[in-house]
Order: C-alpha cells, then structure tokens, then sequence
C-alpha cells in the first residue's frame, strides 16, 4: 500500500468521525410534517406558502433590476 493511498485513508476515516460527532448534537422527530419550518396540515394554505415563496424568491432579482434600471435613467 502506499503512502498516497494510506494517507486517504487516515483523511477519509477523519472525515467520517468529525461528521459523526457533528450530527449527534442535533436533535429532531423525523415524524412527517414535523421536518418542515412551518404547519403542513392545511393543504391550501401550505401551497400558498410555497407559491409566496417561490414567486418571491423568483420575482426579486426582475424588481431589482427593473429598480436599477430606473435608478440609472434618473426617473426614479
């Protein structure tokens, strides 16, 4: 075995104990609808969540370039 290859070895089995002791401090139920920041229980209402989110993360950088556009035409 070489020096190369025992070295990843050694790194990778590191890696595999620093990332196993990282994830024993956190605790959560994986139950389902309890993974979720927010109440899953009512379905128009979790669509209407996702759809805010996504038009808003979506439709941000469009506002933001329309703002500076407007900004540089000095119409603002």
């Amino acid at each position: 075995m070489s020096i190369l290859s025992r070295s990843a070895i050694r790194s990778s089995a590191r890696v595999a104990r620093v990332n196993a002791v990282q994830s024993r401090g956190m605790h959560f139920e994986n139950v389902v609808g309890k993974t979720m920041p927010f109440s899953v229980k009512s379905k128009p209402m979790t669509g209407l969540k996702i759809a805010a989110f996504a038009v808003t993360g979506f439709g941000l950088p469009f506002v933001a370039a329309a703002h500076h556009i407007a900004k540089s035409s000095g119409s603002a």
